[in-house]
């Protein structure tokens, strides 16, 4: 634990994977207290009753993102000057130029290290870091990745189910984007959980997604064939990987 007084951590993030691990990090190896909001707007509204000292907020959430909720929150009294510390898997140099010319504090990458979370907020905070992870907040996270790893088959087969819906009927933009939310959420959670190339791959699938979204009408067959054979690496790669951490 960190001898510096715990601060107030609002956690906004849709996954609850991600939530579960990143509130015991945070509050167990940071001495944080910390509220998780799985929404923009829940934010939003747990904001002046909670009174946080900082805001650590997901980019790509459904209905309000983090930019959206961002804006809102600057307009409220109560999150009017609360640093803001976006966390995303976009951290190209100009995309964090990005978020921090909409006024974020800085910006974490995702996935994130679970056990140096903690240090990472406090260092961005200008507090002591974290020196210690106590032995049986290892073993809780070990058994959080076993059961990540059970659920794996299942997150797969619902995005091969909703890829071969897509590329045998007829092309809905509709059901792209919610098959991109299940990439999405797929790779977050895989790498903040230590499967990493799992997580790259469906990082890879949801990039070629995004690209076919770009275009106009339904997709050429090559193109289909490409996502095929992309979704299929993340299928035989979930399959196979052990967690790295």
């Amino acid at each position: 634990m960190t001898d510096a007084i715990p601060n107030r951590i609002l956690y906004v993030e849709d996954e609850p994977d991600i939530q579960t691990i990143a509130k015991i990090a945070l509050e167990k190896i940071g001495g944080f207290t910390v509220r998780v909001c799985g929404s923009g707007r829940e934010a939003l509204d747990a904001v002046s009753g909670f009174a946080p000292d900082c805001v650590i907020l997901d980019v790509m959430m459904p209905g309000m993102d983090g930019p959206s909720t961002l804006a809102a929150l600057r307009a409220l009294p109560a999150g009017a000057n609360v640093p803001v510390i976006f966390m995303t898997a976009k951290v190209q140099p100009s995309e964090i130029a990005q978020y921090k010319a909409l006024g974020a504090l800085d910006v974490i990458g995702k996935p994130f290290d679970p056990l140096s979370l903690a240090s990472t907020i406090r260092n961005i905070l200008g507090q002591a870091a974290v020196s210690r992870v106590p032995a049986a907040l290892l073993e809780q996270l070990q058994q959080l990745r076993q059961g990540v790893s059970q659920e794996l088959p299942s997150r797969v087969e619902k995005i091969e189910a909703a890829w071969h819906s897509l590329a045998g009927g007829r092309w809905d933009a509709e059901a792209a984007t919610n098959l991109r939310s299940l990439l999405h959420s797929m790779a977050g959670t895989a790498g903040t959980f230590g499967f990493k190339q799992t997580s790259l791959r469906a990082r890879s699938a949801e990039s070629k997604l995004v690209a076919l979204l770009a275009t106009s009408g339904a997709p050429t067959q090559e193109r289909i064939e490409e996502m095929t054979e992309s979704i299929s690496a993340l299928s035989r790669m979930a399959a196979s990987e052990q967690p790295s951490r």
